[in-house]
């Protein structure tokens, strides 16, 4: 099936100009920027750069700090550059050799593989992290860096985004990779929050002003409770919203941050998040098969699960036909109100959740409520809708946690708890299914990894949607871009009114974007009219005037 080139996919999904919502949303590289290594030039989707430090550089002596050498320059060549920055210090891996001589006990785990599965003999070395001393030298390194990043220039200070709070492994919440060979220095969970709390604290007084960001994969109810009660804002690192689509159990995690951004809203405080996908990028068999395409609804995915910046690989973003991702991520980053949100989008997709035992009976799909590994089940499920071109390629890998998930050798189109639907943010698909099917590994462009199409020989030759009632314009754009496939028509309706705007496919095998200019807009219908069925993949309404007062 023939493609269009990425210019034309870089055009459907430009920014048209939007402001960002917040100084240096958006995209930013990973991991770790040091000048010279990616520009603005070399990437137009970039906004910030993330620093990432390391406790032995930083203070090569006791009490011998070394910030402006090391955190100084690029803070100005990113300045420079027009980028603004993000702060995390590593103190678990990176702890100075002379912190051992001060009688910090030294911690080996038994980890044998990192992240990504491969053998390694990397980061197994950690400091007890609640030995006194330890404690002592670590609260002092986090109030020298707030000592000299007050005393900075204003112009610099001002690009740090965010600070995040490294207690232990990189910066993941737990306190080492692996477990240690000598059970004495496992740490429980509360022992750890404790440390971590104290750790927040001491960074929140040393840089006020400036957002603290901690890993929330490890925070309970007491830690969340914190957050809203002591932090200005609550910045929050979300992995599983950050690797890709292809994750399990994301609709729990969605559902349990949404109660936390409700709760953060009573009290007045905005929400941040970033979150990264790695090298899994150009290693796992889902992703490196067609990486613009796993970048691209990876960034979608993280756009609806309202990701504010996201951290991709610096070889990833210098690769023009990887800049669609970037240009739809910020469009979307930070924009979480509808009555100011310069666009509204609903991409189209139907997720395969074997946990919906409604949807799929285990009369006909086999398995168990709360039964997660029954492989079978996931198959069968597959295969029902196999027509559409669902497909389960690892399917090992689907019935296993997030980091299992992700390391897929192929497209798994059922999952556990997988969202089930459109990704999407203030445009929502009214009834989905009623009208329309799903459509699954359509072709090879960034577009063609799910759809929903017409079926109008079973009835369905409809798709609604409405807009969030926040979303007021008097005149907005509305862009739907579709596989212009077969000679089939359709037609743009706004309900209860006058006025259709009909499209007569070509069969070009492309796809393409209509752009239509409306007013007074709450609802619109993709109509099937004669023919052919049609595969969309986005509807986004796009305001072009302010609601009149």
């Amino acid at each position: 099936m023939k493609t269009i080139t990425w210019v034309f996919l870089f055009a459907a999904v430009a920014t048209g100009g939007a402001a960002e919502a917040k100084p240096g949303y958006g995209i930013s590289s990973w991991a770790g920027w040091k000048p010279g290594q990616i520009s603005r030039e070399e990437c137009p989707e970039l906004r910030s750069v993330p620093l990432i430090l390391k406790w032995d550089s930083l203070e090569p002596a006791p009490g011998r700090y070394t910030f402006p050498e090391l955190l100084g320059p690029p803070l100005k060549a990113a300045h420079e550059g027009g980028l603004y920055t993000t702060v995390m210090i590593w103190v678990g891996p990176a702890a100075p050799a002379w912190i051992y001589q001060h009688g910090v006990p030294r911690v080996i785990t038994d980890r044998k593989v990192n992240a990504l599965g491969q053998k390694t003999d990397g980061q197994r070395e950690y400091p007890y992290y609640l030995h006194p001393e330890y404690k002592a030298r670590f609260l002092g390194l986090i109030d020298a860096f707030g000592k000299y990043v007050s005393a900075l220039p204003p112009a610099l200070r001002a690009r740090i985004v965010f600070v995040q709070c490294a207690e232990g492994s990189t910066g993941d919440g737990q306190p080492y990779k692996g477990n240690p060979l000598d059970p004495q220095y496992a740490i429980t969970d509360e022992g750890w929050n404790n440390f971590r709390l104290e750790a927040w604290q001491r960074y929140r007084n040393a840089v006020p002003g400036i957002p603290i960001l901690v890993n929330s994969d490890a925070n309970g109810g007491a830690e969340t409770q914190w957050l809203l009660e002591n932090m200005d804002v609550v910045a929050l690192k979300q992995g599983m919203f950050s690797h890709g689509y292809q994750v399990s159990d994301n609709g729990e995690r969605l559902a349990k941050f949404q109660g936390l951004e409700a709760a953060a809203k009573q009290r007045g405080k905005p929400v941040l998040t970033r979150g990264e996908i790695d090298g899994e990028l150009f290693e796992m068999g889902w992703s490196k098969h067609n990486v613009p395409q796993a970048l691209y609804w990876s960034g979608i995915f993280a756009t609806h699960c309202r990701l504010d910046i996201w951290n991709v690989p610096y070889q990833a973003l210098k690769d023009r036909a990887n800049w669609p991702a970037g240009a739809f991520f910020n469009k979307y980053a930070g924009h979480k109100d509808a009555a100011t949100a310069p666009a509204a989008f609903c991409a189209l997709r139907d997720g395969l959740d074997a946990s919906d035992f409604n949807r799929f009976p285990a009369a006909e799909f086999g398995g168990k409520p709360g039964q997660k590994k029954d492989v079978e089940r996931y198959l069968r499920i597959a295969q029902a809708y196999s027509v559409y071109g669902a497909r389960m390629d690892d399917p090992e890998k689907a019935i296993g946690g997030g980091m299992i998930n992700r390391k897929s050798s192929g497209p798994n189109d059922v999952g556990w708890d997988m969202l089930p639907g459109n990704y999407s943010r203030f445009l929502t698909q009214i009834d989905p299914g009623s009208g329309d099917v799903g459509r699954w590994n359509i072709d090879e462009s960034i577009y063609g990894r799910f759809g929903r199409a017409f079926a109008h020989q079973s009835g369905k030759k409809r798709l609604r949607f409405q807009l969030d009632p926040g979303f007021a314009a008097t005149q907005v754009k509305a862009r739907v871009t579709y596989l212009d496939q077969g000679t089939g028509s359709w037609s743009l309706r706004l309900p209860g009114k006058e006025g259709v705007t009909r499209i007569q496919n070509t069969n070009s095998r492309e796809w393409r974007t209509q752009v239509v200019s409306l007013s007074g807009v709450t609802e619109l219908v993709l109509q099937h009219e004669a023919g052919e069925d049609t595969v969309f993949h986005l509807i986004e309404v796009e305001r072009t005037a302010a609601p009149t007062k």
